[in-house]
Order: structure tokens, then sequence, then C-alpha cells
């Protein structure tokens, strides 16, 4: 069997680091729909961007497999809002999930921001055109709900 170029394995690994922050946003999002149950309009909002997360899911483990890798299965960085709703979801509102979530979204921007440099010339072309702008505007719903919560 082939190795992979030492480019492609870091491209690989890039890769495999963002879909580690996808999944862990797509269980952070299903922790803080559990904690926002009356606002209608706040739950729409959650449920976008949980979508949008699990889309690029789909779509960071489909570009790891074309290049011959193999793609995470656990999740990575999220991880502060889902520990905080394990130990305790009755003492967890919905200022404070929404305000995690924001966290979380800061942190994906620059972790899509810092691994961009580190991947080949077709994986940032689809990064830089299809998977950062989808988290720039899972950002931007979510610190506009803060705003508003």
């Amino acid at each position: 069997m082939a190795t992979m170029s030492q480019r492609t394995a870091e491209t690989v690994s890039a890769l495999n680091e963002l879909l580690r922050g996808e999944l862990s946003a797509v269980e952070t999002y299903d922790q803080a729909l559990s904690v926002v149950q009356n606002d209608r309009d706040a739950r729409q909002d959650l449920e976008e961007c949980q979508a949008s997360h699990q889309d690029r899911v789909l779509r960071l483990r489909a570009e790891i497999l074309d290049r011959g890798g193999e793609p995470a299965r656990a999740s990575g960085g999220w991880g502060l809002f889902a520990n905080l709703v394990e130990r305790g979801a009755s003492v967890v509102g919905p200022r404070l999930a929404v305000g995690a979530l924001e966290a979380g979204e800061d942190h994906g921007l620059k972790e899509y921001q810092e691994l961009l440099p580190k991947l080949d010339t077709p994986a940032r072309s689809i990064v830089s055109a299809d998977l950062y702008p989808q988290q720039v505007r899972t950002h931007s719903i979510i610190s506009t709900l803060k705003t508003v919560m």
C-alpha cells in the first residue's frame, strides 16, 4: 500500500483537526438545544447552526477519505459547555448556553484561520470558499442571538 505524501498527510491531519471541532460543535449544540426549550426563535437559530456544523462534518469526512485518510471519530475543542451541562443541566440557563456556544464559535473561527495554511491547494480552496464562510455565518448567528437573550 502506498504511503501518503507528507503534504497530503499534513492536509489530512489539519482536516481531521477541523473535523474534531465540528463533531464537538454538533454535540455542543445538542446540549444547548436541551437547555433552550421555550424560545422558538432561538431554537430555530440553534438548529440552523447545528445543521451547518453537521454538513461540515460530512464534507470534511469526504475530503479526508478522498485523500486516503481515516476520519476522526471523536470530538475535540468545544468540551467546556458539554461538560458543564453534563454536571448540572438544570442550572445552565439559555443565556449561559448561548454564551458558551459563542465561545465555541470563536474557537472555530480561530481554528479555521490557523489551519488554512496547512492545507493543500484543493482543500484550501474548499475550506476558504465553503466551510470557513459557513463558520463565519454560524458565529454571526450566535453572536446576534447572544445580544437578544
